[in-house]
């Protein structure tokens, strides 16, 4: 593949937006190849759930310091410059583009396509981040006991208006690229990437319409009542707010 007709882009997004799912779905086209978190040194191929020990802070150096991406913008640059597909496109999560390097890259390239990922229910989000703890996988390829967790709900307030306030600067900072907004809520059906998102998002990067699918499937319930212990109190809160719609 051409340098000069190489499509370069990526998927900006925070966690428990279903971006791994997205990953897996952009990995199943003929034209694409997609990488995961590239910026914290995981591999462009992933041969099994990610390692979630005692010991992640070590390992997850360790794989910083033996993909280079310490030096993240000559991290993206070898990562856009290899492989054969027409399209090159890795996950960034806001908090990796901490590293003013790794911002500077990105911003600098504006010939970098974002697929700026979101999940519209903040709620969901935050009650989401707060079960991480509580399972060793984030992903499944088959379905998973449900778990509980007790929520307060003046920190969810705070978070949800931390998360609106988050997207809104990112979409500041990549107003000069071309950008394809996705909502979570418009990206599974079943197995496979909703058609509609499916079909703006080939468009975007331009390739060919294809049926893309993934293995994984929801590891949470949809009713936050089948997870969150404080529910009532939680929706009672929650309801006076401007984020009541996330009850619904």
């Amino acid at each position: 593949m051409s340098q000069s007709d190489r499509i370069r882009a990526v998927i900006l997004t925070t966690q428990r937006t279903g971006s791994t799912f997205l990953v897996e779905c952009l990995r199943s086209h003929p034209e694409i190849e997609c990488a995961g978190e590239i910026l914290i040194g995981v591999p462009e191929v992933i041969l099994g759930p990610r390692y979630r020990g005692r010991f992640q802070s070590l390992y997850k150096l360790w794989n910083i310091a033996k993909t280079g991406a310490w030096l993240p913008g000559n991290r993206m640059e070898r990562f856009f410059s290899s492989g054969e597909a027409k399209v090159r496109v890795f996950k960034a999560m806001y908090n990796q583009l901490a590293n003013p390097f790794a911002l500077r890259y990105l911003r600098g390239h504006k010939e970098i396509r974002v697929i700026h990922l979101c999940r519209e229910n903040l709620l969901k989000v935050h009650v989401s981040r707060l079960l991480m703890p509580k399972r060793l996988q984030l992903q499944a390829t088959s379905p998973v006991e449900p778990v509980w967790v007790h929520v307060d709900p003046a920190k969810a307030i705070a978070a949800m208006r931390k998360a609106q306030e988050r997207h809104e600067y990112f979409e500041r900072l990549f107003e000069r690229h071309a950008r394809l907004p996705i909502s979570y809520e418009k990206l599974i059906d079943g197995a496979s990437l909703q058609a509609d998102s499916a079909r703006r998002i080939c468009d975007f990067l331009g390739v060919a319409q294809y049926p893309m699918k993934s293995k994984l499937v929801k590891v949470n319930p949809e009713s936050l009542r089948d997870t969150v212990t404080n529910y009532d109190e939680l929706a009672s809160v929650v309801s006076r707010t401007e984020f009541a719609d996330t009850l619904a």
